[in-house]
């Protein structure tokens, strides 16, 4: 046998997570129907083909007249240069034999160097365990001889894997399966093992669960963020954009430093962020607002009403827009979005405005603190500065209603309005602002036609 070598997983994502497969081997792909099993190999053998790999697709099929055509229909994706030679299904359950004769001369003719059967399980239903074990033995060791990256599909449950006769013969096993989380439907993918994983990077590998979508375009999976570890952190002010808020601060906001922003409706949170944005637009530095129920359209021209001129950074690419429905968004998705607009713009200011929005996404506490946490200590080690928005229930003693956001984040602001005979006063707080001193009394403020001002002069 040859020597391994190292090969792109050719799906999106995929490769940050695995660091690429080893050929040969054969990897199972498990899970139950419905899970995106098939998508990911044809995704897998479509990309390869593409970059001039010989792929062989052997599906078993209830109908091969016209299957080829079918596929094509199913997945819009999947290249023309794939060989796809499908074999009976029944026929495979009833004399596996044959079967595996029919699928080694194909083997043979073809000579791929990427192969796929989909799925393996039906194949030698009828055996006894004995005769089943001698098969799938005979079955490996014909893979190997092909010395091909073989990708096997499996219709299992997670705790019958183990017990699957194929999965121990394999060289990696990766679980797919789905779940209601919140207002979508979850799809999580598992690495149970794999070869060739580097030892140091093995648990963080395959003790995590990471997240995958399957449409007409395809199987992407998406990495979680890495924070790298930094020798050293900025501890360099800007200005915020804000007049007199950098004096609360006792000299600005710390570069890198992640801001909470929590009040009512009414507030100028987002407008606090808009002046926060433009005061690093105008002198240079790309910005990136990530938002939800707002289109960006409308914040360009709700900027506009108070003379912020969004729309020219947006033409020249200093300033671009993350824009999600709260209901359909994938968490890990979402950040390697944020990730790779950071990366590519080189960005050093970012607004995230509506966190409460999150909570539709993650309706288990843990997980949404847990991605605020990696977000924030992403962004920092990018030295990337940012303002967070949220909700504050000002009839529950100010608590601010994004689950335990306050403890993650840098610095903690609250807006928050009060009437006094038919006046409308707002006064702004620093709960607490890490590694800088801060006013510790309420100051007020307004909202005035070129945005919001702090009276540092009126004190409470």
């Amino acid at each position: 046998m040859s020597e391994l070598q190292n090969l792109s997983c050719c799906i999106d994502g995929l490769d940050e997570i695995l660091g690429g497969f080893r050929k040969p081997s054969t990897i199972l792909v498990a899970g139950t129907a419905g899970v995106g099993k098939t998508s990911m190999i044809l995704q897998m053998l479509s990309n390869a083909a593409k970059k001039g790999e010989k792929t062989l697709y052997i599906p078993l099929t209830t109908e091969t007249a016209g299957k080829v055509e079918r596929l094509h229909s199913i997945y819009p994706f999947l290249d023309e240069n794939v060989k796809v030679y499908p074999v009976s299904r029944p026929a495979s359950e009833k004399d596996p034999l044959s079967t595996l004769i029919d699928i080694g001369n194909v083997i043979a003719s073809e000579n791929p160097d990427r192969l796929a059967i989909d799925p393996i399980t039906p194949i030698g239903f009828g055996f006894v365990e004995q005769e089943r074990r001698r098969f799938f033995y005979t079955l490996d060791s014909m893979l190997k001889e092909s010395e091909s990256l073989v990708m096997l599909t499996g219709e299992l449950l997670e705790d019958q894997i183990h017990g699957y006769v194929a999965s121990h013969l394999t060289d990696g096993i990766i679980y797919l399966s789905k779940e209601n989380s919140g207002y979508h439907t979850a799809h999580k993918l598992k690495v149970l093992k794999m070869l060739g994983i580097e030892p140091n990077n093995k648990a963080r590998r395959t003790a995590r669960e990471y997240s995958y979508d399957v449409s007409s375009e395809g199987f992407t999976a998406y990495p979680r963020l890495i924070v790298e570890d930094v020798d050293e952190l900025t501890e360099t002010r800007i200005k915020s954009g804000v007049e007199n808020f950098d004096l609360m601060l006792h000299g600005g906001m710390i570069a890198g430093n992640s801001t909470l922003i929590a009040g009512e409706p009414g507030t100028g949170k987002s407008i606090f962020g808009w002046q926060f944005l433009m005061e690093g637009l105008k002198n240079g530095e790309k910005g990136i607002i990530v938002t939800y129920n707002e289109l960006p359209q409308q914040i360009i021209q709700g900027a506009a009403k108070l003379g912020y001129d969004m729309q020219q950074y947006v033409d020249s690419g200093m300033l671009k827009f993350i824009h999600s429905n709260p209901e359909e968004i994938h968490p890990d998705e979402h950040a390697t979005r944020i990730k790779e607009l950071v990366e590519s713009m080189e960005a050093t200011r970012l607004l995230v405005d509506g966190l409460i929005n999150l909570e539709i996404t993650f309706p288990d506490i843990i997980k949404l603190r847990g991605y605020l946490q990696r977000l924030t200590a992403y962004l920092k080690t990018r030295g990337v500065t940012s303002v967070i928005t949220t909700e504050l229930n000002a009839q529950e003693n100010d608590r601010i209603m994004s689950k335990d956001a306050s403890f993650i984040v840098d610095t903690v602001v609250t807006v928050r309005q009060v009437v006094f005979s038919n006046e409308v006063k707002r006064y702004i707080r620093i709960l607490k602002s890490k590694g800088s001193k801060h006013a510790l009394n309420m100051r007020e403020y307004v909202i005035e036609e070129t945005g919001i001002k702090i009276n540092c002069d009126v004190i409470l």
